[in-house]
């Protein structure tokens, strides 16, 4: 049978998406990945395109190639700027090269028939963070709340500019967050379950009001149900 895709495609955050447990030897916690396969089974497939570190300008390369092996993607996401925003480095980009980067993604995507969705980063809990990325604090590569806010109100822009939806995480981690915030995230940068639980439900809305025929709600089920199959199974192709 041949399903339609939804590509989940991002860096870390998205590589991660699947980990029910992002704490070593901690509980096992809510996941984005399993929770979208779960909601379209019978539905769309959820192809995961997650890159540990990459930032906009290193998976710009990548997309095409992405595109050229898969066939049916009709949804995608676009999820960078945890990497970019670092304010030096290997991973980081300045601002107007990575809205450029991501503004490619979307006209890429968008020849391709493909409905596209940006989020921008969420927050970061520097002191946890930096306790852990010592080395690469002494050669001055920090992330920023101020940083993070900056490039994801660039994106917000971009996506008004471009008629594209928009997740703003960075928004919804504070509302939903408030003073507890660091919750939301394990490490200091990558997210708890409940951080993806919030990016889960922040998505969806998205996809109701701009993709409305892609929300799980109005998509046709596969197959039909298992009480209206003919014994012999004659009828179920038809």
């Amino acid at each position: 049978m041949d399903y339609k895709k939804f590509l989940l495609f991002g860096d870390s955050i998205t590589e991660f998406a699947f980990n029910t447990r992002p704490i070593e030897n901690d509980k096992d916690e809510y996941a984005l990945g399993a929770a979208l396969v779960n909601e379209y089974t019978r539905k769309m497939d959820i192809l995961q395109r997650g890159f540990k570190g990459y930032n906009s300008r290193w998976s710009l390369k990548v997309l095409p190639e992405i595109l050229d092996n898969e066939s049916n993607i009709v949804m995608a996401t676009i999820f960078f700027g945890a990497n970019d925003a670092c304010s030096a480095g290997p991973q980081s980009v300045p601002l107007p090269e990575f809205v450029d980067n991501i503004g490619q993604m979307i006209s890429i995507m968008k020849s391709h028939h493909i409905c596209p969705i940006i989020i921008g980063p969420g927050l970061v809990d520097r002191e946890k963070w930096e306790k852990a990325k010592a080395e690469e604090i002494a050669l001055g590569y920090f992330r920023t709340n101020e940083n993070f806010t900056i490039y994801s109100d660039a994106l917000a822009k971009l996506a008004n500019e471009e008629k594209t939806p928009f997740v703003d995480l960075n928004k919804a981690f504070r509302e939903e967050g408030g003073d507890a915030w660091q919750h939301l995230l394990t490490d200091g940068l990558h997210f708890s379950g409940k951080g993806y639980e919030i990016l889960h439900d922040e998505l969806l809305k998205a996809i109701e009001i701009f993709y409305p025929q892609y929300h799980p709600k109005n998509m046709q089920y596969k197959l039909k149900d298992w009480r209206d199959v003919l014994d012999d199974g004659s009828n179920i192709m038809s």
